[in-house]
């Protein structure tokens, strides 16, 4: 009896092509992105002194070493991988979770666009509104997922994803606020878009 229950939900579990098509081309842009910064070049479409090429040369543009893109890589690689397992209970609580980490360093990166560097990047702007499609069809799947029902209840659920979100945040803002205070790329594509838009610096010496 236990055997034929198994084989029943096995069954049940599919992969979810829609949730996999959306990390596939998260995974492409952020792949991208992660490319051009290894090789020092200017994405497609980012000319210099830009917006895109001040955020990707800032110093928030590496995150433990490495191009921030790559860990966005990883987030939709591992989300592409479970889907294309088949999301059961557990592979769909593995895939929100990513996907919350994924939304919620987006909105801080945003944050720091916005007030801190002053610049946007279109392309980082494309990859948050992918990862946020992704967690909203997750959501919608999870009545469906088959499994321990009690593994995705609502109550905890939202414990968990708020955990998460508050714990990306927590890294993300720590590491950053411990890291330097600017970086050489980040003042060259600075001073290039000022050039560019013609901006002209007055000062008086005494």
């Amino acid at each position: 009896m236990a055997r034929s229950q198994r084989q029943k939900t096995s069954e049940a579990v599919q992969r979810d092509w829609v949730v996999a098509g959306l990390a596939a081309l998260g995974f492409l842009l952020a792949g991208y992105l992660t490319v051009t910064k290894l090789g020092a070049e200017s994405p497609l479409f980012c000319e210099a002194g830009s917006g895109c090429d001040i955020v990707q040369a800032s110093r928030y543009g590496v995150f433990f070493g490495v191009p921030t893109a790559l860990w966005g890589a990883l987030v939709y690689a591992g989300i592409g991988a479970l889907a294309l397992l088949g999301l059961d209970t557990g592979r769909w609580l593995a895939a929100f979770l990513l996907s919350v980490v994924g939304v919620s360093f987006s909105a801080y990166l945003t944050y720091l666009e916005l007030f801190e560097i002053r610049a946007i990047c279109g392309y980082c702007v494309m990859s948050a509104l992918i990862i946020l499609v992704l967690l909203a069809v997750l959501l919608s799947r999870r009545r469906s997922v088959p499994g321990r029902r009690s593994a995705v209840r609502p109550s905890r659920v939202a414990t968990l994803g708020t955990v998460a979100a508050v714990a990306t945040v927590l890294v993300g803002a720590g590491y950053y606020a411990a890291g330097p205070g600017g970086s050489a790329a980040y003042q060259e594509a600075l001073a290039r878009h000022l050039a560019k838009s013609g901006a002209v610096m007055y000062g008086a010496y005494w």
